[in-house]
């Protein structure tokens, strides 16, 4: 796993983020995956990615805006980006001003 291209993947749906994955290693990446907030948690005491892929709605009711908060406090300078069926301008917005780089 090459440190300085490490994807942290938080998506609930583990089909989407094996094959969201296997996009990213194709391309040189190490991933990682979560499938919540906790388990993100957890992979930050071990892992330090560079990149993450956050969904905004998890099906335990984690919050995806809670995960980019937490990963821009863990790491500034990660490049975060947020995946939703349910955007709107207030998640966008809050997206950003929580870290995130896109959305």
């Amino acid at each position: 796993m090459d440190p300085e291209r490490l994807l942290l993947i938080v998506e609930d749906d583990a089909a989407f983020a094996r094959t969201l994955g296997r996009s990213f290693e194709r391309r040189g990446y190490g991933v990682v995956h979560a499938a919540n907030l906790d388990a993100m948690e957890a992979l930050l005491e071990t892992h330090s990615p560079t990149h993450a892929v956050v969904d905004l709605k998890l099906s335990d009711n984690s919050s995806g805006l809670a995960c980019v908060q937490l990963l821009h406090q863990h790491d500034p300078a990660m490049l975060i980006v947020v995946l939703t069926g349910f955007a709107s301008i207030n998640t966008a917005v809050e997206a950003i001003k929580l870290g995130a780089s896109q959305y």
